[in-house]
């Protein structure tokens, strides 16, 4: 019968807390205990998602009296080596690759400030899975005993350390014997499949264990037969998803180009700037994205300021009357009436906007409005001026913005500091593409 292990990944001052509560009280509803991988000095901007927690630390320790394990998830979670290393699946690593002295040094440090704030126990969880046989040394000699990887359905001890396995993030099926250690990462996980995870705890909170619950099978044996089906499957199993990623990559590329043809053809006597006939939903990663956020929050009241074309808001999942565009360019009027005539409301002039907000609007509308491709020629005391003026004129709302972070002429202004520092942000997304990172704002 399999037995299931919770654990969190990344976890560090700035992941998303909202979503870990949700799970961890009902987890603690339960009395389960969860293993906490910490990151001790998360420089990774990709972790860093949300507002810090100032009590980062001594809600760790309390966490750690309840009976949650401490392990560490490497050092500063920055990939400077391509080495895959034994048993990840990907050419980047914190410290596969690196010298025994380089490893000995990350380890050390780590160490060090989860020790400083008493949470360090002897647990090694490697950030993307992935670390070498000096690694396997350095933890030796740092007095490490458990590492929270391997190839296997069984824990099992090699060269003096103890190897809990980690196959798959999602639960394994119940008839299966072995571990079945859930690997969570707060920080991407959907609504949808936050959902399920709940549900799975609540159905299954009995077969769920702790490390110290754990008892390691020393037949040889049995063991060696175990690693050597499982790593093949796994080994099956990764080249199946390899091969399905290229297809899809393959199939949103296609999607890219046919949109970009429908459009051109649709719109062929209409003046239009030609970057919106490049920049489609499927060519432009930041918008499915920015999607997925804007109907997650489920808003009452929808505004795309700088809308373009529309895409998003012809996408959104809202009454057409709730939704509005914004832009001044006059000449996409009739190139969006002609592609999404009457998704969504349209206005070219400010006031208009305004006018038609004040007779819709609710004295408890929850409203999000999304300023995307608009920031990046303006001052931050012009964009603060704007934002002002929106919350004068709508009042509260969650704002969702980017900011560019590639060095080009075209792109004047770098706001990253000024959104990921401001005291409303919600939800930061880092390098969604290859040009910009986006902010999502309470702006209240």
């Amino acid at each position: 019968m399999v037995k299931y292990l919770m654990r969190f990944d990344d976890v560090n001052p700035r992941m998303d807390w909202e979503k870990f509560y949700v799970i961890k009280n009902t987890l603690e509803k339960y009395n389960i205990k969860s293993i906490l991988g910490v990151v001790p000095k998360c420089e990774d901007l990709n972790l860093m998602v949300s507002k810090e927690r100032i009590d980062y630390f001594s809600y760790l320790k309390k966490c750690k009296y309840y009976g949650d394990v401490i392990a560490q998830h490497g050092y500063k979670h920055i990939y400077d080596s391509n080495s895959r290393g034994i048993f990840a699946n990907s050419n980047a690593s914190e410290f596969a690759g690196h010298t025994l002295d380089i490893q000995i040094e990350k380890l050390t440090k780590g160490k060090y400030i989860l020790n400083k704030h008493s949470l360090w126990e002897p647990v090694f969880m490697a950030p993307a899975h992935s670390f070498d046989e000096n690694t396997l040394k350095a933890l030796k000699r740092l007095s490490f005993n458990s590492i929270l990887d391997g190839f296997a359905l069984f824990p099992y001890k090699d060269k003096n350390l103890i190897f809990i396995p980690q196959i798959f993030s999602k639960p394994l099926p119940a008839f299966f014997s072995g571990i079945s250690q859930l690997c969570i990462h707060v920080n991407t996980l959907r609504e949808k499949e936050l959902i399920e995870l709940l549900n799975f705890i609540k159905s299954n909170h009995k077969d769920f264990i702790s490390i110290n619950d754990i008892n390691i099978n020393n037949n040889k044996f049995l063991i060696y037969f175990d690693r050597k089906i499982t790593s093949f499957f796994i080994t099956v199993y990764r080249f199946i998803r390899y091969f399905l990623k290229i297809v899809k990559n393959n199939y949103l590329k296609i999607l890219c180009l046919y949109q970009r043809l429908i459009f051109s053809i649709r719109l062929r006597n209409m003046k239009i700037y030609k970057w919106h006939l490049r920049g489609t939903f499927r060519c432009r990663k930041y918008k499915t994205i920015s999607l997925e956020i804007i109907n997650s929050l489920k808003p009452d009241l929808y505004i795309d300021v700088g809308c373009g074309l529309g895409e998003i808001l012809s996408k959104v999942k809202l009454n057409s009357r709730y939704k509005i565009g914004y832009d001044i360019d006059s000449n996409l009027e009739k190139c969006i009436a002609k592609l999404f005539k009457n998704q969504f409301i349209f206005f070219k002039k400010e006031k208009e906007l305004f006018e038609y907000i004040s007779k819709i609007k609710k004295i408890d509308s929850f409203i999000v409005i999304s300023m995307l491709n608009f920031a990046h020629n303006l001052t931050k005391q012009e964009v603060e001026k704007i934002i002002k003026k929106y919350r004068k004129k709508i009042g509260p709302f969650i704002l969702l913005i980017d900011s560019i972070y590639s060095k080009e002429p075209i792109y004047k202004f770098n706001h990253h500091h000024h959104f990921f520092n401001h005291d409303g942000l919600i939800k930061y997304l880092d390098k969604v593409d290859k040009l910009r990172s986006i902010y999502c704002l309470n702006i209240e």
